[in-house]
């Protein structure tokens, strides 16, 4: 004879409902389909509370598989710019390098100049000083208007030829000394562009203090701290107020800390909810087997199908 087996604990493993051994004194022949008829009861019950346990379970299950997808493609872009932060932190860490590398050399370049344009600047005062005692001395000389002393003659032709060599040099100031100065402008230029308080390199320090790219996890979550209760104080002057509202470095700020933790926990759920969701689906999907079997069983046993 068969007999239902109550499964009331949805944590056992799925068993036969059915027990195949029948009992010496259990009813027997017509009294079986009574006997059965009121396990089908039990057992159609047993099967609608898990049908209804299991579609909950499954509803369950994919909520929160929507959750954890929009939680992960969420979390997803904030790591990657996260990751675009810290490259963009590199970037800045470089080029402040190769601008220091710049300085050094723009700053030499400046002394080397200002050391030419001194050194130019004392050859052409003796040139000068040359030129002016030589126009003595040939005054001195077409004076004495002496006839050995006359011009393309023996030590006139060497003076002639001092002079010419003279007013050479002299001519090549209005060249070189120019071109110096303009060369000390662009070196002065470049260098205080790019090394002064106000240049390129102290923008992009500056910005990277925007961007707390040297900043430790501590000293972010002091900051982020700090920022929060001043902006506590100040939210009754603000007309709104945007969250998140994002500090960096991303992977110290506490809502991308909690925004991952709570992606973790989220596939954690998924995960033990799909183990509870197959149990259920198993014991379900039993009990209908059971309940099928016992709806055949009184078919075949039903009084009123004997006399057909």
């Amino acid at each position: 004879m068969l007999s239902y087996n109550e499964i009331s604990n949805s944590d056992r493993d799925i068993f036969d409902c059915c027990d195949q051994k029948p009992n010496n004194n259990e009813p027997i022949g017509d009294c079986c389909y009574e006997t059965w008829t009121g396990d089908l009861v039990q057992v159609t019950a047993d099967w609608k509370a898990a049908n209804a346990y299991a579609m909950n379970k499954e509803l369950e299950y994919n909520l929160t598989v929507e959750e954890r997808d929009r939680l992960k493609a969420w979390y997803a872009d904030w790591e990657a710019t996260d990751e675009n932060a810290d490259a963009l932190c590199r970037q800045l860490e470089l080029f402040v390098l190769l601008l220091q590398k710049v300085c050094t050399v723009t700053d030499k370049t400046n002394k080397a100049i200002e050391i030419l344009f001194c050194m130019l600047e004392d050859l052409y005062i003796r040139v000068d000083k040359l030129k002016t005692q030589y126009d003595k001395l040939m005054a001195c000389i077409n004076c004495l208007k002496r006839p050995e002393l006359a011009s393309g003659v023996g030590i006139m032709k060497f003076l002639e030829d001092y002079g010419q060599k003279l007013d050479a040099v002299i001519l090549t100031r209005d060249i070189i000394v120019p071109q110096v100065i303009s060369a000390l402008e662009i070196a002065i230029g470049i260098h205080t562009n790019i090394c002064d308080q106000y240049g390129l390199k102290e923008t992009i320090r500056y910005w990277k203090g925007k961007f707390n790219c040297n900043q430790s996890t501590t000293d972010q979550s002091t900051a982020s701290f700090s920022d929060s209760k001043i902006q506590n104080s100040n939210a009754s002057n603000e007309c709104c107020c945007i969250e998140p509202r994002i500090s960096l470095p991303i992977d110290a700020d506490e809502y991308y800390r909690q925004l991952e933790n709570d992606y973790l926990n989220t596939k954690q759920k998924v995960d033990q909810l799909k183990k509870d969701l197959d149990q259920a689906k198993e014991k379900r999907d039993a009990l209908l087997a059971c309940k099928q079997s016992l709806e055949n069983a009184i078919n075949e046993v039903n009084p009123a199908n004997k006399c057909k």
